[in-house]
């Protein structure tokens, strides 16, 4: 009787304990914790000496001050450290739990290949002897298999138990002040030596060289300088969107944690601290109500990132940009610049006009990749200074702003460039042309919607420098401010600089017009609301701005210019034409 030794079944795979999201959690936690000791060791060193007081006890509070601040590194370095193994053991994790899965894989297919042996075997009765030998060799294969799958078994356990050793011991490395003492080296921080390399954005270098900076910097010393550093790294332009995302957040997240309890306490917040608190919490409500949205190609919920962050920014204005999809990768990335009243507290509405490009041009073209950002980045007349719209000051400084991110946003990429498109809207269009025609802003496509004029130093699309085939317009015909833009020949509309320049959507001008009315249009009390319309879901502009973000330009549904005979006042031939939905295309919103 010929005997087939089949090998035992496999003992279920243990499951891997710990969360890689939970612990990247805990990773965040730590680094806010550094970035709050941090401002305590940056405010005991400026604390240090006090104006007009010498002598002894002068130089013990000094002294006392200074080893304070000194221990604040000390402890900030230390809690870096251990959110630096923090972030090695949730990689390692998810690297664990991923062999894991695939070893369960391995486990069932070896019970199911088991399973038809031993019923091969049961029907073998008065096998030859080539059948016999068959299932022999099935069952050494079978056998050969199961150890290499216990060894893998046993060594995912094994690395478990590094990995869970590793942590422990980052935890139990800094458990007194002396150990955490000895985490700065030769008295010089790692942060701190990070950024006194040439090109890193404390040194004033360029979006390109900041770029390389961080490329160079290793994964310890870019974790050391975005926490202890997070303001720096969330503003520097052309350091990766994720990173900047992160910083940000930790910057927004500490901001809030203090202005919120003072405010518990029951605190009368100073108008500056005010202002910060309003910001946050707008930034922060702009953060969670896109996380609300999908992708409406792959119904995938969306992560907004925090691209920019300054609560305190331009005497309380603030500053903040908020980007759907990632513009280091995206095929396709677009900058939403908005103008009058929008400030710190305005995040919300316009990162979900942001979305809604993001939105229209994903449906544009599903097989390309999309990233829209909001960026409230310059000093935009607003409340007490609202009357400063009148001029073009804010709109030269603003635009050098916004040629430096969107430099920052080319030099940040992942691979080859990105169809690039600045969208300029109200008194941003006035920046966005600054930007283009002073700084040689480095976009493919410039989209001014709602714009009273392009500055009195531009005369044609073509000054613009991206060629007066991919500069757009899309003025809608009962907008009021698009009506403060200059018609004619004379170029009296400038005022002697008071108004904003030529009239973007007329013929002389040269850009392309496309249709931006709204169905809703001329209704309402508010003589304004048509100047808020362009970003609206189902309107003809948002539909034109996917089309032109994604660069499919023969699916924009051009509009006959706007002009200005020498006898009569500008004629609109829009003004006249019934509004669509989208042009009555697809997709239905």
């Amino acid at each position: 009787m010929t005997t087939i030794p089949v090998p035992p079944t496999v003992d279920a795979i243990p499951e891997v304990e710990g969360d890689p999201a939970q612990v990247r959690v805990f990773v965040d936690d730590l680094l806010a914790s550094a970035v709050n000791v941090d401002d305590l060791d940056t405010f005991a060193r400026d604390s240090a000496t006090l104006e007009g007081w010498t002598g002894d006890a002068a130089d013990a509070y000094g002294r006392h001050v200074r080893g304070t601040a000194a221990d604040a590194d000390a402890v900030s370095a230390a809690v870096r450290r251990v959110a630096r193994a923090g972030e090695e053991y949730a990689e390692a994790l998810t690297g664990l739990e991923a062999r894991r899965e695939t070893l369960d894989g391995d486990r069932t297919g070896y019970h199911a290949a088991r399973a038809d042996l031993l019923a091969d075997i049961r029907a073998a009765t008065d096998a030859d002897e080539a059948v016999v030998r068959d299932l022999q060799d099935r069952a050494a294969g079978l056998a050969t298999r199961r150890q290499t799958l216990v060894e893998d078994v046993d060594r995912l356990a094994r690395d478990v138990t590094t990995a869970e050793q590793s942590m422990l011991d980052a935890l139990t490395s800094f458990s007194t002040l002396d150990k955490a003492r000895a985490a700065v080296t030769g008295g010089r921080d790692v942060a701190d030596a990070a950024l006194g390399r040439p090109g890193s954005p404390s040194s004033g270098g360029s979006p390109e060289e900041v770029a390389a900076w961080w490329d160079g910097l290793s994964e310890e010393e870019q974790l050391a300088v975005l926490a202890a550093h997070p303001e720096v790294v969330g503003s520097a332009d052309g350091i990766p969107a994720t990173v900047r995302d992160r910083a940000n957040r930790l910057l927004l997240e500490t901001d809030l944690d203090a202005l919120e309890l003072r405010e518990e306490r029951g605190e009368v917040l100073p108008a500056d601290d005010r202002a910060a608190l309003e910001n946050g919490r707008a930034a922060r409500a702009a953060l969670t109500a896109g996380a609300q949205e999908v992708d409406p190609v792959t119904g995938e919920a969306m992560v907004p990132l925090l691209h920019l962050y300054d609560a305190r920014a331009f005497g309380g204005d603030g500053r903040v940009a908020i980007a759907f999809g990632d513009p280091d990768t995206a095929d396709h990335v677009s900058v939403m610049v908005p103008g009058l009243t929008s400030n710190g507290t305005k995040a919300e509405g316009n990162a979900d006009a942001a979305f809604h490009i993001y939105e229209s041009a994903r449906y544009s073209d599903p097989d390309s990749t999309v990233a829209s950002i909001m960026w409230i980045g310059y000093d935009a007349p607003s409340d007490w200074d609202s009357l400063t719209v009148a001029q073009e000051a804010r709109a030269t400084e603003g635009g050098e702003r916004l040629a430096r991110y969107v430099e920052g946003l080319r030099a940040s990429r992942e691979g080859s460039p990105a169809h690039l498109t600045v969208v300029g809207h109200s008194y941003g269009s006035t920046t966005t042309a600054h930007a283009a025609s002073d700084h040689g802003l480095a976009a493919d496509d410039i989209v001014l919607v709602g714009s009273p004029g392009a500055g009195g130093g531009v005369d044609h699309a073509s000054d613009l420098g991206v060629g007066a085939d991919h500069v757009w317009s899309g003025n809608n015909s009962h907008d009021p401010v698009a009506m403060l833009a200059d018609n004619g020949w004379v170029g009296g509309g400038t005022l002697g600089g008071a108004g904003m320049g030529n009239d973007v959507a007329e013929d002389d001008f040269g850009a392309n017009r496309f249709r931006a009315e709204s169905t809703t249009r001329g209704t309402g009390w508010d003589p304004f609301a048509d100047h808020t319309k362009y970003f609206d879901q189902g309107t003809e502009s948002i539909f034109n701005i996917g089309q032109i973000v994604v660069g499919d330009y023969d699916e924009v549904l051009r509009a006959e210019h706007t002009y200005d005979p020498w006898w009569w006042d500008p004629v609109d031939p829009e003004r006249d034409r019934e509004p669509t939905t989208q042009g009555d295309r697809e997709p239905e919103w």
